[in-house]
């Protein structure tokens, strides 16, 4: 189909799965561990960033004699605690199906996120898409996360495609000015965002379009972003 991108470049959490609240929770824990109560703000910084930018931001070295290493580890132990509690990664619908269709449409898939590798791949373990992924890229593969462009310049050049034939798929402010940034057509998705009146929110309208969600989504709806 004319107008189809070259690359599909997709956000993980909030975008493919429904993620934040559990990362923020894990993270909340590890500080509360240390005798660090984050406030309402600190927990709202976690959404849409990378570890270099939560670590920096919350300036954990200071307050708790940290490293990012240590931080990582620490909420990752937080997390698998409440996953043997019972909690499970929920999948947003429609993320499934949009991987496969650009698939089998011979477009290539990477993953682009701020979480640490080994996060993306307890996730790919729930999304079950590994296999139709061309790589994914975390907050270790980069020295700048979201919102700087710098993940998805260098899935581009991975793959060999042009910044301005890449479409991203995003649902933070910093994921989607990272694409912007980047040189690419931005889709948001607004399935995990928080209606405009509740903490968390964040603000799409810079995506070239938005969508309530995944659902649905087919060939011609990412050749009309490329486009419009």
């Amino acid at each position: 189909m004319i107008g189809l991108p070259q690359a599909l470049l997709l956000d993980l959490d909030g975008t493919l799965i429904r993620s934040e609240h559990i990362h923020t929770e894990g993270l909340v824990r590890f500080c509360a561990g240390r005798g660090l109560a984050l406030t309402e703000a600190e927990r709202l910084f976690v959404i849409g960033h990378a570890w270099q930018e939560i670590y920096a931001e919350l300036r954990l070295e200071a307050r708790l004699g940290v490293t990012l290493a240590e931080v990582l580890a620490g909420t990752t132990a937080a997390k698998d605690a409440m996953f043997a509690a019972g909690l499970r990664l929920p999948v947003l619908e429609g993320a499934r199906e949009l991987v496969f269709l650009a698939h089998t449409a011979g477009i290539p898939v990477a993953i682009v996120s701020g979480s640490a590798r080994a996060e993306i791949v307890q996730a790919l373990a729930v999304l079950e898409v590994a296999e139709m992924l061309r790589f994914y890229l975390g907050a270790e593969d980069v020295v700048h996360g979201k919102p700087s462009p710098e993940g998805y310049a260098t899935a581009a050049r991975r793959l060999g495609a042009a910044p301005e034939r890449c479409l991203v798929i995003e649902d933070s402010e910093a994921g989607i000015a990272a694409g912007l940034a980047a040189g690419m057509r931005v889709l948001a998705t607004a399935a995990a965002n928080p209606p405009p009146d509740q903490p968390g929110h964040q603000r799409q309208h810079s995506a070239h379009r938005v969508v309530p969600g995944l659902v649905g989504l087919q060939l011609a709806d990412l050749a009309a972003v490329m486009t419009s």
